[in-house]
């Protein structure tokens, strides 16, 4: 009987030794490291119009990780990054602060102010941290309409700038246009506008004024990446039209954006290790199940 069990279990040990437990060897798991984010606004000038992001806005800030050119880790918001990354060269990270698609159709289209930019390459080493910094600026373009108190002492009916971009149509008026007593300037309302890579984009306005006389005039204005243009209507009762100042102001995103360690997940655990059996050693010695474990 003991001859049967000896050869039973030697059996069993056979079969084993061809199940594949995965349990991981040193050499095979995975090297990873963190990096810690910054994000950076830019100094205001002497004449410009300047916006400070708080925590809670910057934790919404879209991140996107590139290894070279290709997306390493997908688009998430700052508050859901994961900050663990393969030990690696050729990093980079991309923030904004909304889509360009966002950009132009949020707000019922008048669109938002976008913030955006790009960090250096970076290297992760395993264990380690890495500070990355990335420095956020205007990225698109907007425009204002400010009426002097010329317009509506004439045109008493109505009066209204129209702006013609696509399938966008913003109308500037007593409403959403800012307005001019002497000097002094009451803002209205920004209509904002994507860029292309040179940082311009050309749009077409209508003015439109009924009073005791309609006026009708079009116009095209060339917009400029972090530049709020501004068109400031007078009226000249006697030429019977419209004096049109065109005015730019930078725009700025004010110093820098404050993110501590407790705004970013480090490790949602999701970082992928790889384990093999080939730790594990086939014995064939012959064992007799009675005595097995008893030393």
């Amino acid at each position: 009987m003991r001859k049967y069990l000896i050869i039973l279990y030697t059996l069993l040990l056979a079969s084993c030794s061809e199940v594949d437990f995965n349990f991981p060897s040193p050499g095979d798991k995975e090297e990873v490291g963190n990096f810690a984010l910054t994000l950076t606004g830019e100094k205001a000038s002497t004449r410009s119009t300047t916006t400070v992001i708080t925590e809670e806005e910057a934790k919404n800030f879209l991140i996107t990780i590139y290894k070279g050119s290709d997306v390493y880790r997908q688009t998430a918001r700052l508050k859901d990054v994961n900050t663990t990354l393969s030990a690696g060269y050729g990093y980079s990270i991309f923030a904004e602060s909304c889509s360009q698609e966002d950009a132009i159709t949020s707000n019922n289209d008048w669109g938002q102010r976008r913030y955006a930019g790009i960090s250096d390459a970076f290297a992760i080493k395993a264990g380690q941290t890495t500070p990355v910094s990335v420095g956020c600026s205007v990225a698109n373009a907007g425009v204002e309409v400010v009426f002097d108190q010329s317009v509506p002492e004439y045109f008493t009916t109505s009066y209204d700038v129209t702006i013609h971009d696509g399938n966008r149509t913003i109308v500037f008026d007593s409403k959403t246009g800012g307005t001019q007593v002497g000097e002094q300037i009451t803002q209205g309302d920004i209509a904002y506008f994507n860029v292309d890579e040179n940082g311009h984009h050309t749009i077409t306005y209508t003015i439109t004024a009924v009073g005791p006389k309609v006026l009708t005039k079009t116009g095209t204005l060339e917009l400029n990446k972090a530049r709020i243009s501004r068109i400031k209507l007078n009226y000249e009762r006697s030429y019977f039209d419209f004096v049109i100042l065109l005015e730019e102001e930078e725009a700025f995103l004010e110093d820098v954006i404050n993110i501590t360690d407790d705004d970013i997940q480090v490790d949602k655990g999701n970082t992928e290790t790889i384990g093999t059996h080939d730790g594990l050693i086939n014995d064939d010695t012959d064992v007799d199940i009675n005595n097995y474990g008893q030393n």
